[in-house]
């Protein structure tokens, strides 16, 4: 009998560190959920201007001017590149490109002698896409120029209009 007890003492003290390791490690799956499952505060409103910009004063000669900016983060990098649809109907693509939440610098590659530089500043933080602004807010001012051949052929000074876009 001290045999058969002695079995079954340890079998009840095996299933009792069972019960106990298995408590823990639901406690612990858990804990590890719910830390998996949120996102960082700052992540979900991680500064991304990406979109369309139309200027709100466009010159008569070029309705269709606008540039396209995307913008992703590399390693908490904010990397940024982008077009400018110009005069002839014709892309410009960004050359330089400087992007912080406060100012946008860019500059486009020269296309038969054109090319354009802007700078401006953001009336706004965030990510504008999922902040929802109304349809056709202005969250950009700048001035945009155009040269040809290395003069300035275009000075527009003005708000811009946002689109989610791209």
């Amino acid at each position: 009998m001290d045999a058969r007890g002695g079995v079954f003492r340890n079998l009840a003290q095996s299933i009792a560190v069972l019960k106990q390791f298995l408590q823990w490690g639901v406690l612990f799956g858990l804990i590890a959920g719910n830390v998996v499952a949120q996102r960082p505060a700052d992540h979900a409103e991680r500064f991304n201007p990406t979109g369309e910009y139309h200027p709100l004063n466009r010159p008569p000669d070029n309705l269709d001017l606008q540039f396209h900016l995307r913008v992703r983060y590399k390693h908490r990098t904010l990397v940024a590149w982008g077009d400018l649809y110009g005069s002839d109907n014709r892309f410009y693509k960004f050359r330089s490109v400087s992007v912080t939440e406060k100012h946008l610098r860019f500059a486009t590659q020269r296309l038969h002698g054109v090319t354009y530089t802007f700078e401006g500043t953001f009336l706004r933080g965030g990510n504008f896409a999922t902040q929802d602004p109304p349809l056709g807010s202005f969250l950009l001012q700048g001035t945009l120029r155009k040269f040809v051949h290395g003069k300035k052929a275009m000075e527009l000074t003005t708000s811009f209009v946002y689109y989610v876009g791209c």
